[in-house]
Order: C-alpha cells, then structure tokens, then sequence
C-alpha cells in the first residue's frame, strides 16, 4: 500500500478486517495525506482556514460517522483527527511504515512486484517483493502550472506561486493579487485574500458555476445529491440551474459572466464568501490572462490591470513517481483503467481514490477497497483485459458527453453512478469466478433510468 491518506487508510481498514497481509508506506511522519496541515512529506497543499466544502454526512466514511460535535463543515483540522481515529478505531497504525518513501514500483518477470523504500534519514535503499501493489498516493499534491506558460510570465517582478504553496493571507495585505482558476481552491483564497489585499482579481478562462455551501437553509450537498440526485441527468441539470437562480440569483449580479455549460459538466465550485466579495468589489472578475509584464496581466478582453503577486490556482497532476512511464501514467489526466481502479493488462496493480466525484469522495474508497480486497482473495474475478478495454473505451465516449474536455475532468465521476457500478461489478465478478459471464458496468454518468445502474 502506497499512502497512508484517506485512500491508503480505507484500503488498510478493509485489507486488515479480512485479515490480508499487507504494509502500508508513508513517506510522511504521520497519517491523514493532504488533511495534514504542513505535512512532512510535502505532498499537503491544505491552508490554515481551510474547512470542508461538503458535509460532514456526506463526506464521512460508511463505517465511520464524524463526531455530532462537529460543524456542518468541518476545519481541516478536524478532518485530521477524525482520520487518526478512524486508524485507532481499526488498529491500522501497526500496519504503517512512516517516513518510508517508495522510490520504485516494477513489475517482475514471474508476475510479482519489486517495492524498493527509503527511510527517511537512510542513505541506503530497501527492497521488497509483494504479490500485488496498491497505489493511494492522492492526485491533490503535484502543482500543474499553465502550459506552455502565459507570454511574459518570466519577465513578470512581482511573486507567483501555486495555490499548493499558499497558507495565509498575511504575505498579500495591501497588495494588488491576481487569482488564476476558478475551482474550490481559487474561489476560497480569493475571498480571503480579498479582506486585506488592495485589490484582488479573479481570472478564469471560463466561467463556471458557483455554488452556495447551504441552499435552502440545508447543505448544498444534502440537497444535490439527495432529493435531486435520483432524477435523470436532463431533469437534473435544468433543476440545479432554477435552485442556483432562486438562491443566488444571476452570475451577472457578481460581476460574474453567465456559464454557457450545464451544471453538472464540471466539478462544482463552491463558496460563499466569493459572492460576497464579489458584490462588495473587493474582487474583481476578469477572463483569462494573455500575457504578463513586469508589474502588469492583460486578457484576453483586452484590459490590463497593475499586479504585484499572482496565485496560480490550476489545479494538479497525476503523477506516479514510483512507477516507469512505460508501466502506468495518466497523459493529460486521463486514466485507461477499469471501474478506475484496475489497469486492464497489469495483473496486481490497483489504483485506489484516483476519482474525483461529483459528491464526496470518502464513501466511496472503503466499497473500491472491498472490491480490490475481494480480487486480491480470489473471490471475483476480472473481465478479460480485451473487454476491459473496451469497456474503458465505451467509458470515456461517455464521459465526453457528459463533461468539459480539461485535464481537471479526466477522473470525474458521478458519484451514485460509480458506486451503483461498483456494486454491479461486485457481483458480476462473483458471477464470473463461478464460470458465468455477466454485462459490464458503466460508471461515467447517470444511467437514463434510475435502475440502469
């Protein structure tokens, strides 16, 4: 097991529970991934105010609720704690090696896998040999800037860093502030930057949704992926649209241009104080940036505004240091593998949490551990690496009908429909390592009738 975030802990807990024999590697001092702020392993990009954006119903593991003394959206720094007790409630401590980083996955000859670590501190290597690999090192710590890079951007004086780099809004009091993106992580260091800054801007290249955390006096998520998630995705989507105009009325009222896409195309923004602060002027909205100077931006509408300090909020890659290129990567964020876990012709080798869900991520990753567990046992089996194949390749004709064609969509999901499809494949796997040989399952977007899942 490679990580030992919540990817790596919810594989642990269902690998542990079965009494499957595993180590779990984490080059960090402590456990929780990118939940631990300033984390050693310098793979966390989590800021000091930083809470969650979905619920904590919706966003706690099925075997483990957050405690009721929680907010509705908790501070990371809860999210940690809640992490280290899901490991002490499951005993996975013991079965973690911290500080261990793995330098090196490779596939043998006779279908085993060579595991080569480093102990923080040890100048010397260590090798392994395991029947079967699983990945969890996250897809939130690799920064991915603009490429090519924005025209001047070397010749711009001013700072410029990632939004992984940034913790606190202190560096940008009084400070002219240029946000490049429009995700979760844009609309909030935005906001806060906003509150000293002397003028922040907000640039994106296009426009997107912004959600409200709380609609109707209830979480936005307790909304969208309850009462409205049953209906089919052509009733959905004009329906969030309503429910976004009554709520929070027209983008134009922000100075926000209208998004030209459905709701559901792309990973949902969410904030509210961004609206706040774009009413108040405090944040200005522009488009997207054609080229730097010395101390200025200019888009792509032709206006130029002065800058002293740019925070790149683009977004990360997916990246396997461990492994050869030749082995498995992710070309600009797409990854060919099944039920977004197994790569069709690399026996042994399972992915786990490389998803990104249109809902919350954590009750997912223990039902794709019990069904990598139950791989590992023997007790499904795997469709033929030809159907598996095709079967990806029908998933991402899907997904293109479904979302926005950037390198951030490559691993979105809909979240009923990928664990309605990971229930199905439990049991067609079942089926199979019994000799029958069951339909395979789609998981890109929801199905034209509640039960074609």
């Amino acid at each position: 097991m490679i990580g030992a975030g919540p990817s790596g802990l919810a594989a642990s807990k269902v690998l542990a529970s079965r009494n499957i024999p595993f180590d779990c590697f984490e080059a960090g001092s402590g456990l929780g991934g990118l939940w631990r702020y300033g984390n050693d392993n310098g793979m966390s990009g989590v800021y000091a105010s930083l809470h969650a954006n979905i619920s904590k119903e919706s966003m706690s593991f099925s075997s483990l609720a957050m405690p009721e003394t929680y907010p509705v959206f908790p501070h990371h720094s809860m999210v940690l704690a809640y992490l280290e007790d899901y490991a002490a409630s499951f005993g996975l401590h013991r079965h973690i090696a911290f500080d261990t980083r793995v330098t090196s996955v490779r596939p043998l000859d006779d279908g085993a896998w060579e595991v080569v670590c480093r102990r923080r501190g040890d100048a010397a290597e260590e090798t392994q040999r395991y029947t079967e690999v699983v990945v969890a090192n996250g897809h939130h710590w690799d920064p991915r800037l603009p490429a090519p890079a924005v025209p001047g951007a070397n010749e711009f004086e001013g700072t410029a860093i990632h939004s992984h780099d940034y913790r606190a809004p202190d560096p940008y009091a009084g400070r002219r502030v240029l946000v490049i993106g429009m995700g979760n992580s844009a609309c909030e260091i935005a906001a806060e930057i906003s509150r000293t800054a002397a003028r922040t801007f907000l640039s994106a290249r296009d426009a997107a949704h912004v959600f409200p955390k709380m609609l109707l006096g209830r979480p936005a998520d307790h909304l969208v992926w309850g009462p409205l998630s049953a209906l089919p995705w052509f009733l959905k989507d004009p329906a969030l649209r309503l429910l976004l105009r009554l709520t929070r009325g027209a983008p134009a009222l922000y100075g926000l241009p209208e998004p030209v896409r459905g709701v559901l195309a792309s990973h949902p923004s969410t904030s509210d104080e961004l609206l706040v602060q774009l009413a108040r002027g405090a944040i200005t909205s522009k488009p997207g940036v054609s080229s730097f100077g010395r101390d200025t931006a200019a888009f792509t509408d032709g206006s130029r505004e002065p800058v002293d300090a740019v925070v790149y909020a683009t977004g990360y890659k997916i990246s396997f240091p461990f492994l050869e290129p030749s082995v498995f990567a992710a070309p600009d964020g797409r990854t060919e593998l099944y039920l977004r876990t197994v790569p069709p012709r690399i026996p042994g080798l399972y992915f786990m949490g490389l998803a990104q869900p249109s809902g919350a991520a954590f009750p997912l990753l223990e039902p794709q551990a019990e069904w990598i567990a139950e791989l590992i046992e023997g007790a499904v089996a795997l469709p033929s690496p030809a159907d598996m194949t095709r079967a990806i390749a029908r998933e991402w004709r899907r997904h293109r009908k479904t979302y926005v064609s950037t390198y951030r969509h490559g691993i979105e999901i809909d979240f009923r429909t990928y664990r309605r499809a990971l229930r199905r494949e439990r049991r067609a796997g079942r089926r199979r390592a019994h000799g029958a040989a069951p339909v395979l399952p789609a998981v890109s977007g929801p199905a034209p009738a509640a039960d074609a899942m």
